[in-house]
């Protein structure tokens, strides 16, 4: 099976050691300073124990080059059949923050009703995570299939460091997951999941450091999103007011085939 089959399938796919370990080092520490540059400038917001960094990757130096490397480029490209389009839709967290399945796309909150259910359906979102959660909580849980279905099966993603995880917009997952010392494999139900005591848990593998990013074919389905989530949420145009593109990062995108959305031009 193709990794486009197995990602159509299930609704979303890990591909393991994209990165090393010196780039997974380099993005923790482009991370950390970041974090600290703009704690002093009042640009940090924090959900529960997760510190979230205004402004989207691509603005930020030692962080942005994600957007275009050449090896996202090529899954992201092989998954949605096209160039990808990116329209400043990312961040990154420092932090452990909230947990409870969800879908990313517009229309999540009932399966099959809204205008994202018809036909496919060509958002992504990427998943790098900085630290292993193989064993470890803290990575990500999936219900396999549900980019197509009411629910699905739920799975752990078993990430390590270096590995990326990619998921249609569509599908339900939960973040922040977390592992028990016995039966490591078995997700519990996320209300168990959150009243139970810490010490039946696995710990994380350090401080738990993620960067997430989406990609889009232009077409309706984008512009449902852009006109919905873009245009409607205060918090989410500061962020793109905030982000600020070199002409370097622009033309180091457009080599590596990833078309860069002026979003700004639609607030």
């Amino acid at each position: 099976m193709t990794r486009r089959e197995q990602f159509d399938q299930q609704g979303y796919l890990i591909v393991r050691a994209v990165f090393t370990a010196e780039e997974i080092a380099a993005l923790r520490q482009a991370a950390y300073m970041h974090r600290d540059q703009q704690q002093q400038r009042g640009l940090v917001t924090q959900v529960k124990k997760a510190a979230s960094v205004k402004g989207d990757l691509l603005s930020k130096d030692g962080l942005g080059w994600v957007i275009y490397e050449p090896r996202i480029v090529t899954i992201a490209t092989e998954l949605l059949g096209d160039t990808p389009v990116y329209f400043s839709d990312s961040t990154y967290q420092i932090g452990t923050g909230t947990r409870g399945f969800h879908r990313d796309n517009i229309d999540r909150h009932q399966f099959g009703q809204g205008s994202d259910w018809e036909g496919t359906y060509p958002l992504i979102r990427f998943g790098i995570y900085l630290q292993d959660h193989d064993t470890y909580s803290g990575g990500i849980r999936f219900k396999a299939g549900s980019h197509q279905s009411a629910d699905g099966a739920d799975v752990f993603a078993d990430t390590r460091a270096g590995d990326i995880v990619v998921w249609n917009m569509r599908t339900l997952h939960s973040g922040n997951a977390r592992r028990m010392k016995v039966f490591t494999n078995v997700p519990l139900h996320v209300g168990l999941e959150n009243r139970l005591p810490d010490f039946l848990f696995r710990e994380q593998q350090g401080e738990r450091v993620s960067l997430f990013f989406s990609y889009g074919l232009t077409g309706k389905h984008l512009d449902h999103y852009l006109d919905q989530h873009l245009l409607k949420r205060a918090d989410v145009q500061e962020n793109v007011r905030l982000s600020t593109y070199t002409p370097a990062v622009l033309e180091k995108a457009k080599q590596n085939k990833i078309e860069v959305l002026d979003v700004k031009k639609l607030l």
